[in-house]
C-alpha cells in the first residue's frame, strides 16, 4: 500500500496544485489530511496562494479522509461536502495500526503521556508545522510537517508511507525540490515495531 499524509494546508491552492503536479495522486491507496485545511488561522500569516474556494474545488477531485484541526470550522465541512469530520481516527493497514489526530491538545498535554497507554503502532499528527519522527514507549510518532506554512526552517513537506508487510517505509517529501529529505523503516516482529537504522 502507498499512503499520502499531509497536514496544515491552511487554504493554499498554490501548494496543493504543486502537490498535484509533482505526485500522481491517483497512485495512492489512501490520502489523509490531518487538519487545518482551508483557514489560515489567527496565529498564522496568509500562505502563498491563499484561495480556500480553489482548495475546495481541487480537493473534491480526490477521495481524502480528513481529521478535524483547530482551524477547521463547521462551514469548512459544508463547503467540502462532508457530513462530519472526526477529531481522531484509528486506521488499520494490514497488521499495522495508525492513530490519526490533529495535535492541538499537545500544547496543553504531554505527547508521551497521551501515546503511552494506546495500543497502536503509529501516531500521526500535525498542528506544529514541524516534521518529526520519534519513538515513545515502542510506538512511532510522526508529524508530516506543513505543506504551506512550515516552521523552524523546515521545508514545506508531506509524508508518504509505503507498507509492504511486515515493513513500513516513511518518506518525508520536500515540496520545494521534489525530493525525499528524511526517511525511516520499521519491521513488525511479534506485534512489536523494530526500527531499521
Amino acid at each position: 500500500m502507498k499512503i499520502l499524509v499531509m497536514s496544515d494546508t491552511h487554504g493554499s491552492l498554490k501548494v496543493l496544485k504543486n502537490i498535484e503536479k509533482q505526485l500522481n495522486l491517483e497512485q495512492f491507496d489512501a490520502i489523509f489530511h490531518l487538519g487545518d485545511i482551508l483557514y489560515h488561522g489567527p496565529r498564522n500569516p496568509l500562505p502563498e496562494g491563499y484561495d480556500p474556494k480553489g482548495v475546495v474545488q481541487l480537493l473534491k477531485n480526490y477521495k481524502i479522509d480528513y481529521i478535524r484541526g483547530n482551524c477547521d470550522a463547521d462551514v469548512d465541512l459544508k463547503v467540502l461536502g462532508l457530513d462530519g469530520m472526526p477529531r481522531i481516527s484509528l486506521e488499520y493497514f494490514g497488521n499495522f495500526s495508525f492513530l490519526l489526530i490533529h495535535g492541538e491538545q499537545f500544547e496543553e498535554n504531554d505527547l508521551a503521556e497521551f501515546v503511552r497507554d494506546k495500543d497502536i503502532h503509529f501516531l500521526l499528527y500535525g498542528h506544529t508545522h514541524i516534521p518529526m519522527i520519534e519513538e515513545i514507549d515502542g510506538k512511532v510518532v510522526i508529524n508530516p510537517g506543513s505543506t504551506s506554512l512550515p516552521k523552524n526552517n523546515t521545508p514545506k513537506s508531506l509524508l508518504i508511507l509505503e507498507i509492504d508487510e511486515p515493513v513500513v517505509f516513511a518518506k518525508f517529501y520536500d515540496l520545494a525540490n521534489s525530493k525525499v529529505y528524511m526517511e525511516a523503516k520499521w519491521i513488525l516482529k511479534d506485534t512489536k515495531l523494530l526500527m531499521e537504522r
